[in-house]
């Protein structure tokens, strides 16, 4: 699929009712180009360009796999830990993880949780931004993409960073 594709089967999952994968429906609302330049500010990089069309043509976050992925701050769509913004801090937090466990890289944000100790984190040191597979302590650097995630749940609902070969290098290190 296309981004424009992918933007257009979400509008129309959102327009049906079905903003995620799961019976939960939040409030949805666009973020402000302005709140989507305070959030690239802040982090200090920019996110995908497709990532950063769907918080302002679609919604800002709440859809898409499992519960959405999260929102930008600061009327985005929160999920247990927090929005986008605050997730990728408590990630980069070496404090907040077990001894010896290192902290997410810079970056990478923790996009969407999946529950039980499960995420979706995108790379944004990649344009098109890689997924990763981060399950229950485990990490698995896939050569996915956001638009190809997105594609493979828009299609047929399937979560293809459990099922996708990890690469090689399963480090946090860029290969």
């Amino acid at each position: 699929m296309t981004d424009d594709e992918i933007i257009e089967a979400l509008r129309s999952r959102v327009a049906a009712g079905r903003p995620t994968a799961s019976t939960y429906s939040p409030e949805l609302r666009v973020a402000s180009p302005a709140d989507l330049d305070d959030v690239e500010a802040g982090l200090g990089f920019k996110l995908p360009t497709l990532l950063g069309r769907i918080y302002l043509e679609v919604a800002n976050g709440g859809v898409g796999p499992f519960l959405g992925i999260l929102g930008l701050p600061p009327d985005g769509y929160v999920g247990d830990g927090g929005d986008l913004v605050a997730d990728y801090h408590a990630g980069q937090d070496s404090a907040g993880w077990p001894d010896g466990e290192p902290p997410v890289p810079p970056k990478v944000l923790m996009l969407c949780d999946y529950g039980c100790a499960m995420w979706a984190l995108l790379d944004c040191r990649y344009p098109e931004g890689r997924m990763w597979w981060w399950d229950q302590g485990s990490r698995y650097k896939l050569d996915v993409t956001l638009a190809q995630w997105l594609s493979a749940w828009l299609t047929d609902g399937t979560n293809i960073l459990e099922t996708a070969d990890p690469l090689p290098d399963e480090s946090w290190e860029r290969s």
